[in-house]
């Protein structure tokens, strides 16, 4: 696996989107998000207090987002209390594993920025489960001065999942999407915490993951 200075820097990785986490995965990113986390990489402000707010302004929003809003008020104290290096971006087609599902590297630092370090975790529970995420947490907070709360990153999880709805609401589907990408954050919704397995083509089904 190439540095993080030089997967900043844009040096081509190889490897293919994660589809499947291999036995080394939750070790290998722990071990990078540490040492993202404790680097001096980024300078430009995080954006997730820009997407909450755009949330707490949107007329449209239905009764999950309202509920995550309100789970999100008494930790916003605490979410603003530590600031680290983020990817800022980190979900499974940014993420490049080999054949055997190790970590390969991380690409797309265009959202690298500063901010709370419970950003970088809230999506990827959703190809290594709870579970997953409860290891990698463990791995991670042995190797840095904060703690990052898997109960914070749920409530997060629940934001990210309101925010990707709204910009496609608003905006149509983004670039990289499937036609049925909309369905699918929907469904992580309805069955939410459980989430429905989606496939390297953008379809999914309903399998839960732990």
């Amino acid at each position: 696996m190439v540095s993080v200075e030089e997967m900043i820097n844009g040096v081509w990785i190889e490897g293919e989107q994660l589809k499947t986490p291999g036995p080394r995965f939750i070790e290998q990113l722990a071990t990078l998000l540490v040492e993202l986390h404790t680097s001096s990489y980024a300078t430009e402000p995080s954006e997730m207090w820009n997407i909450i707010d755009d949330l707490i302004e949107w007329k449209d929003k239905d009764s999950y987002c309202e509920d995550a809003l309100d789970d999100l008020y008494p930790i916003t104290d605490e979410l603003k209390g530590c600031w680290v290096s983020l990817h800022g971006d980190l979900w499974r087609q940014n993420i490049l594993v080999n054949e055997e599902g190790n970590l390969n590297g991380l690409r797309d630092w265009e959202a690298l920025s500063i901010g709370d370090p419970h950003w970088d975790f809230r999506m990827i529970r959703r190809w290594i489960g709870w579970d997953g995420l409860d290891e990698l947490l463990l791995l991670y907070n042995s190797g840095v001065k904060w703690h990052c709360k898997r109960d914070y990153i749920e409530i997060l999880d629940k934001i990210s999942l309101c925010h990707s709805i709204k910009i496609r609401k608003e905006r149509g589907l983004l670039r990289h999407d499937k036609p049925d990408t909309l369905d699918l954050f929907k469904e992580y919704i309805r069955i939410w915490p459980k989430a429905p397995l989606m496939t390297v083509d953008g379809r999914f089904s309903y399998i839960k993951l732990n």
